[in-house]
């Protein structure tokens, strides 16, 4: 090696380690809890979204607006700041194919022999249920998907999806892989339109083309089957694998590799500003300060009333008026808790409330109805309305107007 040339780095461990990282997120965020509940997964069973410690539950629909939006922008923010990053660094697909080319080349042979296909094919289906299962896992808690999964009974919709994504990764993996970047996926079309001069990039050094050996080495480590040389292009996924192939060349001969990573600037430029990403950014930070506000801000419990069906307002002979009403209480916590009703003092006036209103107990993300009946003496000469409150743990967690008829 020449004197005065050090040794470039490779990125692949880099680039590994962060597939590693991502792909155990993704298959162990199901079996972490907060809270005594899933961090993150959809209960289509009760319409709630478990959310790190946060049950929100399908009506309150801002909520899901801003998650919605925050992925959708911050999709595009990833991409106009740092291009291809996610196909080559952080895609599923790019990592399960990556796993399916490590199983080839361990169960390798050319030509194979039959006993080599057969296991080839057995790992593409074990790695196909494998993320088949981590995808049910978001919509049931693995030890409960276990459970049906043996008792057989998984249900229909859980068996269906569960089938078709275990067949459709398979057939993937099997007759499509890479080709599905090259036709069908539209990220790389996407990412072209998002691009600015700023937007990292992975390209062939024009300044050093002279210096290149035509040895077609990036060629053949580009899992893509593209040649960097020939400028962007929309198949390119940045995952810097002819980067590492030319540097392992052009080091072996004491120079440096012809091909870099770049944010639009030459060597010893200063990285140009990205302007559209700052704004994106901005936008992104400032709906994550109203999610997190809207959180925190969210109740623990709610409290819906109307009048009960059919039931007539009643005078007693003592002078006293009855309402009846129907209740419907909702836990949004994750936790089940103790909860009584209570209706605020009217002046001048005894209020008692009649039917099950102490001790009520809901589970964590339940509703219940509670039948009840709203005693005033002596009775009002005209309609008035009063409160009704859910107290828990002496704290007030809910209040609704109670009115009250005279007939």
């Amino acid at each position: 090696m020449k004197q005065g040339v050090k040794p470039q780095g490779r990125l692949a461990p880099w680039r590994e380690g962060v597939q590693w990282l991502v792909s155990l997120l993704l298959l162990t965020i199901p079996f972490l809890q907060a809270g005594g509940q899933s961090l993150l997964r959809l209960d289509a069973g009760s319409r709630t979204l478990l959310f790190f410690g946060a049950s929100l539950r399908i009506e309150e629909f801002y909520l899901f607006l801003i998650v919605v939006l925050i992925l959708v922008f911050g999709f595009l923010f990833v991409t106009m700041l740092f291009g291809r990053v996610w196909c080559g660094w952080l895609c599923p697909q790019t990592t399960l194919c990556d796993l399916a080319d490590w199983a080839d080349a361990r169960l390798g042979g050319l030509p194979p022999a039959p006993w080599q296909r057969l296991a080839r094919h057995i790992s593409y289906l074990a790695l196909s249920a494998l993320v088949a299962s981590n995808m049910v896992w978001y919509f049931i808690a693995p030890p409960q998907f276990f459970q049906r999964l043996t008792s057989g009974d998984i249900g229909a919709v859980a068996g269906i999806t569960l089938t078709s994504v275990l067949l459709l990764v398979y057939l993937d993996l099997a007759f499509v892989r890479r080709s599905f970047c090259k036709s069908v996926c539209p990220y790389g079309r996407i990412q072209l339109m998002t691009m600015e001069r700023g937007t990292l990039t992975l390209e062939f050094n024009p300044a050093r083309k002279d210096a290149c050996l035509r040895c077609g080495s990036c060629v053949r480590a580009c899992p893509m089957g593209i040649d960097i040389r020939d400028g962007l292009q929309v198949e390119c996924i940045n995952c810097g694998r002819c980067l590492d192939a030319c540097r392992e060349v052009m080091g072996k001969r004491g120079g440096k590799g012809l091909i870099r990573y770049s944010f639009g600037n030459a060597p010893g430029e200063p990285v140009r500003l990205n302007r559209k990403a700052i704004i994106l950014g901005a936008l992104l930070l400032l709906l994550a300060t109203l999610l997190a506000f809207g959180i925190a801000g969210r109740k623990e419990a709610t409290l819906k009333l109307q009048r009960a069906a059919g039931a007539q307002v009643k005078l007693l002979p003592d002078g006293s008026l009855v309402n009846f009403y129907t209740v419907y209480l909702e836990n949004r916590a994750t936790r089940g808790g103790a909860f009584s009703l209570e209706a605020a003092p009217l002046p001048g006036r005894r209020v008692e409330l009649i039917g099950p209103v102490q001790g009520l107990r809901i589970p964590g993300n339940a509703n219940r109805k509670v039948d009840l009946a709203l005693k005033v003496n002596p009775a009002p000469a005209g309609a008035l309305t009063g409160e009704l409150r859910l107290v828990s743990e002496g704290k007030v967690l809910a209040a609704t107007p109670l009115p009250v008829a005279v007939e």
